[in-house]
């Protein structure tokens, strides 16, 4: 939030590269006016309209008073942004000062129908770039965390999108359900 970095014009010049990918960039930056590639869409939203969306969503009261706060809450952006999301068999979060190759040419269909979750680490859930099956199993994966409630409830950043808070190990770790491919 605030005025977009000034290498996302790398990252969106990366992201029309990839015209089977559609990206969508939540910003509150209206100044951007630069030409996009027609897979990219800027939605301009505030960090209080993103609060009030993830409180009535998540049936509890959130706390997102930063953008850095939003990391916390990338795991929930399917359920979060499930209006945005209908009609896509996968989402991703992915950081903006990622400057991305060829994705179809490393993220084949073959990985796209074996797995639930793509990750960059095959031994970590990142935070910069993490593909989700889009399902309702998938999407709600965070809850696995006994933390979730207190983690996007509090002001306090938790990097929830790489470890699930400040005392068990991260929820993604709870991961082995023999219905999950991971």
């Amino acid at each position: 939030m605030g005025k977009l970095p000034w290498y996302v014009d790398y990252f969106i010049y990366s992201c029309g590269f990839n015209s089977t990918v559609d990206f969508i960039i939540i910003t509150d930056d209206r100044s951007y006016a630069k030409q996009l590639p027609n897979n990219v869409r800027l939605i301009n939203s505030t960090l209080d309209e993103i609060n009030r969306r993830a409180t009535q969503v998540l049936g509890f009261a959130t706390n997102i008073t930063n953008g850095y706060k939003l990391c916390d809450f990338k795991p929930a952006y399917g359920l979060i942004f499930a209006d945005l999301l209908k009609g896509y068999n996968f989402w991703v979060h992915a950081d903006l000062d990622v400057v991305f190759g060829d994705i179809r040419a490393f993220i084949t269909r073959q990985i796209l129908r074996d797995y639930d979750l793509i990750s960059v680490r095959h031994d970590f859930l990142t935070g910069q770039f993490l593909i989700f099956r889009n399902t309702d199993k998938i999407n709600n994966l965070f809850t696995l965390s006994k933390d979730y409630k207190k983690v996007l409830a509090a002001e306090q950043h938790y990097c929830f999108d790489e470890y699930s808070g400040e005392t068990e190990p991260p929820f993604w770790r709870k991961l082995s359900h023999p219905d999950l491919r991971v």
